[in-house]
Formats: structure tokens, sequence, C-alpha cells
């Protein structure tokens, strides 16, 4: 198998995915089929755009009629599908099902998927369950490794390349464990496991958490699977955190329900819809109530179909955000979806080394900041971090002179444009004595040498909350604990009005922000800081004649 990477937003890869002589993209959804009875046809799947599958080897081990002619004819075959089929060994039974009458050995069920000729095949592992206890989840993760070890001395095929689940649960030194001892094997994919009862009781925020761990602690090179991702509002996150591939049976499991998939507020049940709030084929060619009318088998496929295609057209729009390098806006918007999207998108807090250490240095356009999520990003990390180790005060600067943000960012203001005009034209003074820096909301001090640079002076906000002011004012000590004591002398400049980009005159608004830096300012400058409401007024405080 050959994994290449084109391109990266987040933690988030467009690659692509080699593998007897196909190949997919990345990231990309493994749509579960039942092998035997399909309510979606699979010849549907592919016209979908489906370039991958994943279905259930043990089911077919078990059916003795059917047995032996899948082992003749093989899996690609037997389902008619040519691209590329993954195959799970049961494990994922005894996970949801609990059943401890499950019986089967690894390598038993691994040759026969080696036999069929899956591309993907898993090793027979045994999921750690969400209440399992520690002892419990340690032997089920020390049994897994021992049988990927094992795995690796039996294979005959060329043909078949291995899946390894990586497990641990709510626990995450195993999870750690796991990882990094899995990480030692040649598998082709690894796979996070234990996730779908997290899934169904809506528990995003430990599956971001474990899926964190996996990727601090797991070699970079192979795709990194979630088992059971199935809800198309959570890709973007899942892809943003370090997820290339998913499998899922939501689609048709959720159809069976009578539960239909949107991208904006999350999914309805059928009963509670008088039009269809999309336009793929299904819905543009019927009503809930024409739905509704059909037969039960045929109302499940059409809801199937229509849930499939939502989460297909999910993972377009992910990468084609990744190509723009807007994924972080998508995953800030999608996560609106539902409250617990939010909490599980907090999580970026505790691992922002992590992902800043994955984005890129600049982007082809500039940054939307539109939620308090958005204050979050790895970006800002970056900027405060090398604002913090990198930056230095021009070596000439003895006052300094911090401007407001207007609605245009940077000198690009026709305000800020005539302020610093009357700066630099003043004959009081030696312009290199003053150095001008921006109180911005989302990045704290932005020096102006620096706003020509991406992302300071590309990027577009709302107007933040002023119960954001904390955020803000962390950036700005940040700021001055560094940096502050190069300066003789502070003003800040608050004027009555500004001129805005449509050069009309506009009421300048200070918020708490404001208020909350002047005090700190007082504080550190005494008498040698003010706030004036012109330029002027500043350049003779400078010289010390105001």
């Amino acid at each position: 198998m050959i994994f290449e990477v084109n391109d990266v937003d987040a933690m988030g890869r467009i690659g692509i995915i080699k593998v007897n002589n196909k190949e997919m993209i990345t990231p990309n959804l493994f749509p579960v089929v039942h092998p035997i009875n399909n309510s979606v046809p699979i010849s549907d799947l592919k016209k979908m755009g489906a370039d991958c599958l994943f279905t259930n080897s043990y089911i077919l081990y078990q059916n003795e009629n059917i047995k032996e002619k899948v082992l003749k004819n093989g899996i690609h075959k037997h389902l008619n599908f040519n691209g590329i089929i993954a195959t799970d060994s049961g494990a994922f039974q005894q996970y949801m099902y609990n059943n401890h009458g499950f019986e089967i050995k690894p390598e038993i069920i691994e040759k026969f998927q080696e036999d069929i000729e899956s591309d993907f095949p898993v090793i027979l592992d045994i999921p750690v369950q969400p209440d399992d206890d520690y002892k419990t989840a340690k032997i089920k993760v020390e049994l897994t490794i021992k049988r990927a070890k094992d795995n690796i001395t039996r294979r005959t095929s060329q043909k078949s390349h291995w899946i390894a689940p990586v497990h641990g649960g709510i626990y995450t030194d195993l999870l750690r464990k796991s990882a990094v001892e899995i990480s030692k094997l040649d598998f082709a994919i690894f796979a996070l496991g234990g996730l779908v009862k997290l899934f169904l009781d809506y528990r995003f925020k430990l599956a971001i958490e474990m899926l964190l761990n996996v990727k601090e602690n797991i070699i970079p090179n192979k795709p990194i699977h979630m088992f059971g991702l199935g809800l198309p509002q959570f890709f973007s996150l899942a892809v943003a955190c370090g997820c290339d591939l998913m499998d899922s049976a939501a689609y048709i499991l959720f159809a069976k329900e009578e539960r239909y998939f949107t991208l904006s507020t999350g999914t309805k049940s059928l009963n509670d819809l008088e039009e269809f709030p999309c336009n793929c084929p299904i819905c543009s060619k019927h009503t809930p109530q024409e739905l509704k009318n059909l037969s039960k088998e045929l109302r499940i496929r059409m809801l199937a179909k229509h849930n499939l295609y939502v989460s297909f057209s999910e993972l377009n729009t992910i990468r084609q955000s990744i190509r723009e390098g807007n994924l972080w806006e998508l995953v800030e918007l999608r996560v609106r979806n539902h409250p617990n999207l939010v909490k599980a998108l907090k999580v970026i807090r505790e691992h922002k080394t992590l992902f800043e250490s994955h984005e890129k240095l600049y982007k082809k356009h500039g940054r939307l900041y539109t939620s308090k999520e958005s204050l979050e990003r790895p970006l800002i990390y970056r900027y405060q971090e090398r604002i913090k180790n990198k930056y230095r005060v021009p070596q000439e600067a003895k006052y300094l002179l911090i401007l407001p943000e207007l609605d245009v960012k940077g000198k690009n203001s026709p305000s800020i444009l005539n302020w610093l005009n009357c700066l630099d034209q003043n004959a009081m003074i030696n312009r290199r004595d003053v150095h001008v820096v921006f109180s911005s909301f989302i990045y704290g001090i932005i020096p102006i040498e620096l706003t020509d640079t991406f992302p300071m002076g590309q990027f577009e906000s709302i107007e933040f909350e002023s119960s954001f002011c904390e955020n803000y004012m962390e950036k700005v000590k940040q700021f001055f604990e560094k940096h502050g004591n190069r300066y003789h002398k502070c003003a800040i400049l608050i004027p009555e009005y500004y001129i805005d980009q449509f050069h009309n005159q506009q009421k300048f608004l200070e918020n708490n922000g404001l208020n909350s830096l002047k005090l700190h300012l007082k504080s550190q400058y005494k008498s040698n800081f003010k706030e004036f409401k012109d330029i002027d007024s500043i350049i003779k405080f400078f010289t010390g004649d105001d």
C-alpha cells in the first residue's frame, strides 16, 4: 500500500491511498454493507461515488451456503464491487452486543480474510467497552497487541494490507501504550476502536480526546481510521483532529428508524418534516409525504441513500476546505449543530502545541473569526508564542503608540492611514523613536511591522462580546511582560470618531477590552502613560510638551 499526502490543514490530510491497482482519496468514508443482504444495492453505492466499502467477513464465514462461493470467487466478485474493500473480523459484533458466546480463533478468521482477497482486513481484536474497568481494559489491550504481533507472523497474502486496531477506551495510559506498541508493527492502517457506543450517546468530547491521544503517540506516516464514525456533522472536527478514514453503518441504521441526516440541524424524524432541506437526487424528486407513503423497505432505501448523499457531500466540502485552508472555519460552523460538538471542540485548548506543529506557515487566503471558538485556533496560539519568544522591539524605539483596531485591519483603514501620515510628517519627534502597535481583540498586540504578514494583516472578525475580554487581556499582558520595559512612555489613541472603509464617519465605541488595557498600562507605566483623542497631543506627550 502507498499513502501519499498532498495537502494539509489543521491535522486534516488530503492523501491518495493506492492498493492492489486501486486508489482512493482521503479523508474518506467506507460505507458499511451487509455481505449478504443490502438495503441499498452495491450498484447504487457505486453511482453515488463510493470508491470503498466495509463489510463483515465473520458473517460470511458463518454462512455455509455462501462461504465456499466467496472463497472461490473472492469478496470483490461476491459484492460486485471493483473498488477498495475492507473487512471486519467479527470483533464489532462482540463489542456492540457483548456476545460472550462469540468464538472463533484469530488465525482462522484472519486466514479467511486473506483467502477472499480483502484489500484491508482487520485482525481479530478485543475492543474495550466504555464501561470496562481498568483491569479488564488492560487485559483486552494487551491481548489485542499480542494478536497484532501474531498476525504478522501468519500473513501469507501480498494482496491483503492489514488494519491494526488501537484500544484503551477512557484510560489514557492504555490508549498511549496501545498506540506506541502498534506503531512498531508493520500495518497499513491504524484504527481507533471502541467508539460506536460513544457516538450513540453523543459523547463526542471523549472520542476526540481518544483520537488526539493516539495522534500524539503513533507514527504519522500511516492513515488513521475511526471505527463507526457515522454522523456527518462530526466529520469535519474528526478530520481536523487527524482522522483520515472512517466507516459507518449509521446511514442505514438511522434510515431504519426513519431518521434523516442534515448538516445544519442534526438528524430529523421523517414524521417531523414537511419539506426536505436538501436537494440531493432523493430529496429533489420526492416530498416527505411521498416517502411516508412508500413501502417500508423502499422508504428505508430512499432515506439511506439520502443519508449517504449528505455524508459524501460533507466529505467533498471537507476536502475542499483543506485545499483552501478553511477547515477550522468549517469546523466552527458544524459544531453549532449540537452542544456536545461545541464541548468537543474545546478539547483543542489542551493540545495547542500538537495542533500548532501541524499548522501551515501561510495560506492563500485571510482568516475569518466568527465565534468565540475562533479565539482558540492554533494559528493564534502560534502568534502568541512567536511574539513571546522570537519577536524583538525595534532597537530605536523609545515610545509606544497603541492604535485601536477598526473595521479595516492594519494600515489599510482610512483613519489609520491618516494618523500614520500625521506621525510620519511631524517635525517634533524622530519617527523612528515611536513604535506603533495595534490593539487586536484576536491577537492582543500587533506591531505595525507585522501587519503585512500572514495572518495578522489578512483577517476579518466579528465584534466579540465583552465577556471574552479575559482572553484578550491574557495576550496583552504577555506582550507587556516580555517587551513593556523597552519603552519610556506609552500612549493610546481613543478617537471620538473614525472613517470606515466606505468613507463614512462612525462613532468609536470603546469596549471592556480597551478599558482593561488602559488600566493595565496605567499600572505598568504610571505617569508615563496617557490616552489621547488625536495624534498631535500624543506627539507633544512624547516630547514632554503636553
